[in-house]
């Protein structure tokens, strides 16, 4: 059963939302680490390999990783190359359980910086390994595995195509 408000009793309700003023700030630093374990973000000043649960962009870098990984299990590894190296702003590394696959994901201040990014590492790929990467608005994922893992090759697509909206 529905109840409808009359218009006093609306303007009652609207006068006590307002009467305690605007709503509270969260005072949490969005640019700070998280604190709570396995959640800190990558930083080239900071220690973990996790992104950030207050960065949006980083969050959504993850959930394509899981998205371009389908079931399959990963472990938190450190970005290769370092977040340093590439000049990112922050970034997250994830490593197949299930063969050579390796992902980084970095965080750029645009797309223009990660496109770089991008360029540079596609002609810098270490011997032994096959690399590929795409960029998604402010981030870049690179995925790198053994050249010999041909199995990999099918992880490398499904992830860069995730990251480059072909779901």
């Amino acid at each position: 059963m529905r109840t409808l408000l009359t218009l006093s009793a609306c303007s009652a309700l609207l006068l006590c939302a307002c009467a305690g003023g605007p709503p509270q700030r969260n005072s949490m630093n969005p640019n700070a680490p998280s604190l709570r374990q396995g959640e800190a973000l990558t930083r080239p000043d900071a220690g973990s390999n996790e992104p950030s649960p207050v960065d949006p962009s980083l969050r959504r870098g993850e959930a394509l990783v899981r998205h371009g990984a389908g079931g399959a299990e990963l472990l938190p590894v450190v970005p290769s190359p370092a977040v340093q190296d590439l000049g990112a702003q922050a970034g997250f590394g994830r490593a197949w359980t299930s063969g050579s696959v390796r992902a980084s994901v970095y965080l750029f201040n645009n797309y223009k910086e990660a496109s770089a990014a991008e360029a540079w590492l596609k002609t810098h790929v270490p011997e032994g390994l096959r690399g590929d990467g795409t960029v998604n608005g402010d981030l870049l994922v690179w995925v790198t595995a053994d050249a010999k893992d041909e199995a990999a090759r099918a992880i490398i697509e499904n992830l860069i195509g995730s990251f480059a909206g072909e779901e």
